[in-house]
């Protein structure tokens, strides 16, 4: 029977992510931290969260896949701009990704842009050319549009194992839903608060029904999230993809994003409300995952 729910160690890595977010960004709208850093890597390094999920024959905590998709969804809550989850990944696969003290990325092919490189300007990162070496390729521009990914184009393309492609795309898949169960609190949040002829616009019958939409939405991409997940799950043993599985909840995530745009209003095209940043993250998200994932 597949098991859908985390260990503890997915369950505690996850808590404590959450109250080192917390107590680093102070409540400061995502919209500030994306121009401007309030959590440096050495943070996370010294926390020894980029190698928690690395095998316990490795050295490591010895997180599983599981365990790891609970710790993206609660970083994609937050989206800040920094390579934990690819580095993550990364460092789970590749042995040289471990011995290298800073982060690590990977170039993936995507569709109509080419081969784009996540983070690929943070001090000190390491783009892997495959599970055994780095790519020393020179970089070319940033693309403005994901504020939160700040890939990099590259000229060539890391060699990913079947295992790996899926294991990066799980995650991927659930830092977007992570954003999306954000931009749902927030619009429901702002539902309650905001007043309209002298009653919060919750109450409006059209409101309601988009949040219990959106809501909906959110469930269905974690679930998707989570099956894809699971440890038992084993492509060709199972009716769906993992292909499937993660596009689907990349697309049902970024509905609740353009959902939660309407939900604000005017407010929510704006640049400080920052709902725009979520929709952004996930959209560069599902492009990564189509090209990691080729039909």
């Amino acid at each position: 029977m597949t098991q859908l729910t985390t260990g503890k160690i997915g369950a505690l890595a996850a808590e404590g992510i959450r109250d080192l977010l917390t107590r680093s960004l102070g409540g400061e709208p995502i919209a500030r931290y994306t121009e401007e850093r309030l959590l440096d890597w050495e943070t996370l390094r010294e926390g020894g969260w980029d190698e928690i999920g690395v095998p316990e024959e490795a050295g490591g905590a010895g997180a599983t896949l599981r365990d790891l998709a609970e710790v993206a969804m609660t970083w994609g809550e937050f989206c800040v701009p920094l390579p934990l989850v690819v580095t993550l990944a990364a460092k789970r696969w590749s042995g040289p990704a471990r011995e290298h003290p800073g982060p690590v990325t990977v170039s993936v092919p995507v569709p109509g842009a080419g081969p784009m490189v996540p983070y690929g300007n943070e001090a000190g990162i390491r783009v892997l050319s495959g599970r055994d070496g780095f790519l020393d390729a020179a970089r070319g521009a940033e693309d403005p549009f994901p504020l939160t990914l700040r890939p990099v184009a590259l000229e060539v393309t890391t060699n990913f194992d079947p295992v790996a492609a899926r294991e990066f795309a799980v995650l991927w898949a659930a830092e977007g839903v992570g954003a999306a169960k954000r931009c749902l609190r927030d619009a429901v949040e702002y539902a309650k608060e905001r007043r309209q002829f002298g009653v919060p616009i919750g109450s409006f019958q059209a409101i309601k029904h988009r949040c219990a939409h959106m809501l909906e939405l959110a469930e269905r991409a974690e679930t998707a999230v989570l099956w894809a997940a699971s440890d038992d799950f084993r492509e060709g043993a199972e009716p769906v993809s993992t292909r499937r599985l993660a596009l689907h909840a990349l697309a049902t995530a970024r509905a609740v994003a353009e959902s939660a745009i309407q939900v604000h209003g005017g407010m929510g095209f704006t640049w400080e409300m920052g709902v725009h940043v979520y929709l952004r993250h996930v959209v560069a998200l599902r492009e990564l995952v189509q090209g990691l994932l080729p039909e």
